[in-house]
């Protein structure tokens, strides 16, 4: 009976300790989870930065940035993140190559929580073409004919009396 309460109460301890752990976690939340880089030109590079809390209960230890491809290079803070503590994950995307093409990237970023994702969506133009189309542009505004504003006037409608009944 003695070796019997001893295992059970072994087990009950090993199980306390499992249920205890279960609440702490490291949970990363991003100030914007899709950041929107517009219109930029080919062979520009962007840089921005994705800031982001720890709004776990536990340190946030951020282990890698993946990066969609190789048009995209992630940095990030390292060490740990301290529960209430921010971070950043460091994004440089170069658009040489890319002229015509309206994209979606994501940056996977691995960590001691739940895998998150920094997305940003970018249109890539051909500076030159751009050029064109704005001069082809204002140069078909400037040949239009300008129209006549047509002169009006205000006229104040006042009733003479009210209508009996």
């Amino acid at each position: 009976m003695n070796k019997n309460f001893k295992l059970f109460a072994l087990l009950m301890l090993f199980f306390h300790a499992g249920i205890a752990n279960v609440g702490a976690q490291a949970l990363l939340k991003f100030d914007v989870d899709t950041a929107q880089f517009g219109k930029v030109y080919a062979g520009d590079t962007v840089f921005y930065d994705f800031g982001f809390t720890n709004i776990g209960n536990e340190d946030l230890i951020i282990k890698q940035a993946w990066p969609a491809c190789g048009c995209t290079t992630p940095t990030f803070t390292e060490g740990a993140i301290k529960p209430g503590e921010r971070g950043v994950i460091k994004v440089q995307f170069r658009s040489a190559g890319f002229a015509g093409q309206t994209m979606v990237k994501q940056i996977i970023v691995i960590n001691n929580g739940a895998e998150k994702y920094a997305v940003f969506k970018v249109k890539v133009v051909d500076k030159a073409i751009e050029e064109d189309i704005l001069k082809h542009q204002s140069q078909t505004k400037s040949a239009e004919p300008k129209k006549k504003k047509k002169k009006t006037k205000s006229v104040k409608f006042k009733p003479s009396r009210t209508p009996e009944f």
